[in-house]
């Protein structure tokens, strides 16, 4: 049986971190044409890892609440109009005068191949420490932090410092940003990484389960080692478990690694054990790849449980 959102408690979650806007822009021709004007399409929409993580968290229910900057443009005030809407608490977003809304422009070939990405990003830097630690401080022992490496080092460290007793889960966002992660790692609970962050946190080009199994003999005492269509690799107490990815049909695997760390903590905050929640969160990224959206507008608890049931028949969901 799947139970209706109505029934369940989940305990609340605080991210900080990437509120962005991202761009996406394709040529008509098959090929680009450097140094020219293109014909092509543009569209836009909102992004950042912690806004798409706290999106996914309110759209399955959790009450969520969202720590960043944004620009006094007319794009920031769509990040935070938008982002409440979706249910995310923006009380602790910002508009910081004189600054750009954070953004992320990438040009595609019709051929579907990356020409050039662009990342704006210097509002983050503008985030202060202490406003960080004083949200944190006031938030329920109880419940989840999330934060992403978007935040500068000295942000990290806020959070690091201003955890006490909340489980705190973190995404390196990329390779380049990992190495702001490194420092607080002793602080973090949760760490979400791909096999190329993986890599470079290890400093090693190993498979991904010999990465695994040093991940699990590491600081961070739980993780999941994404690896796209193979699922993931959990480690937990200092075991490696797979997790199997869940059958699919890929319009858009963008969002994906948002979705499913998304879901894992949401599955936590009801109650779920890590291996468990992480199971039960491949259903919401293989919700996620079928829509043509970053965050899936449509998204709830009872689709990605019944979404689990279609491969899990034999096990009982109570929450």
């Amino acid at each position: 049986m799947v139970p209706s959102r109505g029934s369940m408690a989940y305990r609340p979650v605080l991210c900080a971190g990437g509120c962005v806007i991202d761009r996406v822009g394709e040529t008509a021709d098959a090929k680009e044409r450097l140094y020219t004007s293109n014909i092509g399409t543009m569209r836009t929409s909102l992004g950042g890892v912690a806004r798409n993580v706290a999106e996914n968290l309110a759209r399955l229910g959790v009450d969520v609440g969202l720590v960043s900057l944004v620009g006094d443009d007319l794009e920031g005030r769509r990040i935070v109009e938008e982002s409440r809407r979706a249910g995310i608490d923006m009380s602790a977003v910002t508009p910081a005068a004189g600054a750009t809304t954070a953004s992320y422009t990438a040009i595609f070939s019709g051929e579907g191949e990356l020409v050039i990405g662009l990342a704006d990003m210097a509002i983050f830097d503008r985030i202060a420490p202490e406003t960080i630690a004083a949200r944190m401080a006031a938030f329920p022992s109880e419940g989840y932090l999330f934060a992403d490496a978007n935040l500068p080092p000295a942000a990290l460290q806020a959070v690091a410092e201003a955890k006490g007793p909340r489980a705190l889960a973190c995404v390196p966002v990329s390779v380049q940003k990992l190495a702001r992660l490194v420092p607080i790692l002793a602080a973090i609970d949760i760490l979400f990484l791909n096999l190329y962050e993986a890599r470079a946190l290890l400093g090693c080009e190993d498979e991904a389960e010999n990465l695994a199994a040093r991940l699990a003999t590491g600081p961070v005492p739980l993780g999941l080692l994404t690896l796209g269509p193979r699922g993931a690799l959990a480690w937990q107490k200092g075991k490696v478990t797979p997790i199997a990815a869940l059958a699919s049909r890929p319009t858009n695997v963008n969002g994906a690694g948002d979705a499913l760390a998304g879901a894992t903590l949401a599955r936590l905050a009801a109650g779920d054990e890590f291996l468990t929640a992480a199971r039960r969160a491949m259903a919401a990224a293989a919700l996620t790849v079928e829509s043509p959206q970053t965050v899936r507008s449509d998204l709830t608890m009872r689709a990605v449980l019944a979404r689990y049931a279609l491969s899990h028949p034999t096990e009982t969901i109570a929450s």
